[in-house]
């Protein structure tokens, strides 16, 4: 069986219990994230990371989820139409698949996935996007992310 999930947009309030959205600011103007740009537990090499991902169409398929126990992790689009973000809560050290979560993002909003938040790998829509990431590291793969199986296939739809 496969659940289908219709993608919503993506707003502060609705991520909240996920991480942040940052819209650009307004003219002038500035923004800084450090509350929720967060390290703990050795992941003391700040990773500064620029990556093109493929375009994907709708509808997508999700079969697994990562995490980060160890740092928060911030995408950065520099060039991309729009891009899928799909979440979950944790509930005994998996993704709550029952409370999965899936947004479309606009090609001017970075989203920051607060520390041990369950997400999707990267996918842009309509054309391959551009992004800078920024995390924290141990220095050990194994030690900075963690992967999990969904239950059951996840259809994201538009």
């Amino acid at each position: 069986m496969t659940l289908r999930l219709v993608l919503e947009p993506l707003t502060a309030k609705a991520f909240a219990p996920f991480g942040d959205v940052i819209d650009p600011p307004g003219e002038g103007a500035g923004l800084a994230l450090t509350d929720t740009l967060r390290a703990i537990d050795g992941a003391i090499q700040p990773r500064l990371s620029f990556s093109t991902a493929k375009a994907w169409s709708l509808p997508l398929t999700a079969t697994e989820m990562e995490r980060h126990n160890r740092s928060s992790q911030c995408f950065v689009p520099m060039d991309v139409e729009r891009w899928v973000v799909l979440v979950a809560p944790d509930v005994g050290g998996k993704p709550d698949a029952s409370a999965l979560r899936a947004f479309v993002v606009r090609g001017d909003q970075a989203v920051n996935y607060h520390l041990g938040t369950w997400h999707h790998p990267l996918r842009a829509l309509d054309r391959p996007g551009r992004f800078a990431v920024l995390m924290w590291t141990t220095g050990n793969k194994p030690d900075d992310e963690e992967w999990a199986t969904l239950p059951e296939p996840v259809e994201l739809a538009g």
